[in-house]
């Protein structure tokens, strides 16, 4: 089966998250899949386009022949003994899968596509709604893409339930596959002193962005769509395997 696991680790993200990204690297060793980690281009001005960005890079992935596709975010830790992802689904009903976050509602750092009409369908129909309105109820406490995912399974359905160890956003003691260090689960994560000062500086960035893009808007404009096809036309050039089935 071709396989592509990916994460999106620019703006310094691949240096503050590298033990993250390093035990993706190292299960897609394990399960022999194709494996990118996206730092190319290396500084994205807007943050929004980055987070974006899994998203096309996704639905073109699937185009390109990958029989499965898994997008984890870069602050997630992959467990040693995480199971084939391929084979725990093996029987599930659907081809898109999320599990839900801390607010019960399908979180994007985790995100799992088996090839198929309804998953392109799915993540085109995502990337299609970047300049539609996003209700608020969707879109609530959220800064970036998760309101469009969120909104779009809500009006036409398309993501399977995916079991919360494979997107551990809130549990300290569950026996997890993934751990996404993010919320309360962030603290835990440890770092040698020089990656902690580093990753403070990307708070305090991220903090600055906030302040000037606030949380996610109720739609984007053209420019952003045209601005994210930018970015991911840049990935893809760096990154031949997001477009190549291996």
């Amino acid at each position: 089966m071709r396989t592509l696991i990916f994460t999106i680790a620019q703006n310094g993200y691949a240096t503050a998250f590298l033990p993250c990204i390093a035990s993706q690297r190292a299960y897609a060793k394990r399960l022999d899949a194709q494996f990118v980690a996206i730092t190319k281009p290396a500084r994205v001005s807007n943050t929004a386009l980055s987070a974006w960005l899994k998203i096309p890079v996704m639905l073109h992935a699937l185009e390109a022949g990958y029989d499965w596709v898994i997008y984890i975010d870069a602050d997630c830790e992959v467990r040693r003994d995480a199971p084939d992802f391929r084979e725990n689904l093996r029987g599930h009903m659907g081809d898109v899968f999320m599990a839900e976050g801390r607010s019960g509602r399908v979180n994007s750092g985790v995100m799992i596509a088996r090839r198929s009409d309804q998953s392109i369908e799915f993540f085109r129909r995502v990337l299609d709604s970047v300049t539609e309105p996003v209700p608020e109820e969707d879109r609530a406490s959220l800064k970036y893409e998760n309101g469009n995912v969120i909104y779009v399974n809500r009006v036409h359905g398309g993501v399977s339930p995916l079991e919360a160890r494979w997107n551990n956003t809130n549990e300290p003691d569950l026996d997890d596959y993934i751990r996404h260090y993010t919320g309360r689960l962030r603290p835990l994560l440890k770092r040698s002193p020089w990656r902690e000062a580093q990753y403070q500086l990307l708070k305090r960035v991220g903090a600055r962005q906030l302040l000037k893009f606030q949380r996610q808007p109720e739609r984007r404009d053209d420019q952003f769509l045209t601005a994210l096809d930018e970015v991911e036309s840049a990935a893809r050039a760096a990154f031949p395997a997001l477009a190549i089935a291996r």
